[in-house]
């Protein structure tokens, strides 16, 4: 693990006073698309979105079929990035700048129920990329943040 990111979950309240049951940290592409800006105002007090943590398949067909299918995702995420469906989106990868092995989506579905039934309808699902997925509901609460790649306020900074 590199150095700045041990003393960065070192310092991290949440890992040092044992709130989280577990981390893992694994290499991950940010997807360029035209993300809408994270919520501000007020803390939610309840879930408004859903992160899913996908893992391809570990046979030797994975990577193709994830390829196969990798254009009809984009076409169905893309506006979905548009709309503030989807948050964020990229793919896991098996070492920084590495082959991808899964993926992490965060989508405005306040139940995990919402957000399976959306992910059943894109390809990644369809054609059976994803073999493995957790679904966990969460909030977003705003705290600063810098613009994300592909936004409009990128590079406005």
């Amino acid at each position: 693990m590199p150095e700045a990111l041990e003393r960065y979950l070192d310092a991290e309240p949440f890992r040092r006073e044992g709130i989280w049951r577990s981390h893992a940290v694994h290499a991950f592409r940010l997807a360029p698309l035209p993300y809408r800006p994270l919520p501000t105002g007020p803390a939610p007090s309840h879930p408004t979105h859903t992160i899913a943590i996908a893992w391809d398949g570990r046979d030797a067909g994975a990577e193709a079929r994830r390829l196969a299918a990798r254009e009809a995702h984009f076409a169905r995420v893309r506006p979905a990035a548009l709309d503030g469906t989807l948050a964020l989106g990229g793919a896991i990868l098996d070492a920084p700048g590495g082959r991808m092995v899964g993926s992490v989506a965060i989508t405005a579905h306040p139940a995990a129920e919402a957000a399976r039934a959306w992910w059943a309808e894109d390809p990644y699902v369809r054609e059976g990329v994803w073999r493995e997925v957790s679904w966990h509901a969460t909030r977003f609460a705003p705290l600063p943040w810098r613009p994300l790649p592909g936004t409009s306020q990128a590079g406005a900074g």
